[in-house]
C-alpha cells in the first residue's frame, strides 16, 4: 500500500527504535505483515528484525523459492502453509507435502505455521493435523 521509499522514511525509524529496545532485553523481534512485503524485506533486514511473519503463501513474490534465493541466511521467516486455499480445501496429503516443501527451503529459519494469524473454523481438523504432524516429523 505504500513504497519501499516510505516505508524507510516512515516506518523504519520507529520501528528501529522498537527493535534495538526488544534486543536490548536478548528479545527475539518477530514483524508481521499480510501481504507481498517482499520489497520491503531489505528495509526491515536493516532495522534488525529477526523473523518475519508471515510468508503470505499466495502473495506476490513471497513464494519460498524467491525467498530463499533473495534472503537466503539473513532472516528467519514464519509460515507459509496457505490458509486461503490449501488448508480449507486441500487433502491432508497435500497439506502434508506443501510442509514438507517448505522444510527443504528453510531447513533451519523457518517456523511452519499457517499463512496468516490463526486457523479459520472452515479448516478440516485432519488438515491441522497433517499440518502439525509433518511440522514435527524428524526425518532421518
Amino acid at each position: 500500500m505504500i513504497s519501499p521509499a516510505l516505508i524507510s522514511e516512515f516506518v523504519i525509524p520507529g520501528a528501529k527504535k522498537l527493535i534495538d529496545l526488544a534486543h536490548s532485553y536478548g528479545v527475539k523481534v518477530v514483524y508481521h505483515s499480510c501481504g507481498s512485503i517482499v520489497e520491503a524485506i531489505p528495509l526491515l533486514i536493516e532495522a534488525g528484525v529477526d523473523v518475519i511473519h508471515p510468508i503470505q503463501a499466495l502473495a506476490a513474490g513471497m513464494d519460498p523459492a524467491n525467498l530463499k534465493d533473495k534472503f537466503d541466511g539473513k532472516i528467519s521467516f514464519c509460515g507459509g502453509v496457505d490458509t486461503q486455499d490449501l488448508l480449507p480445501n486441500g487433502t491432508p496429503e497435500q497439506v502434508a507435502a506443501k510442509v514438507k516443501e517448505l522444510r527443504t527451503y528453510f531447513p533451519t529459519g523457518l517456523i511452519v505455521s499457517p499463512s496468516h494469524e490463526g486457523l479459520q473454523p472452515d479448516v478440516p481438523p485432519s488438515n491441522i493435523k497433517a499440518l502439525f504432524d509433518e511440522a514435527t516429523k524428524i526425518y532421518e
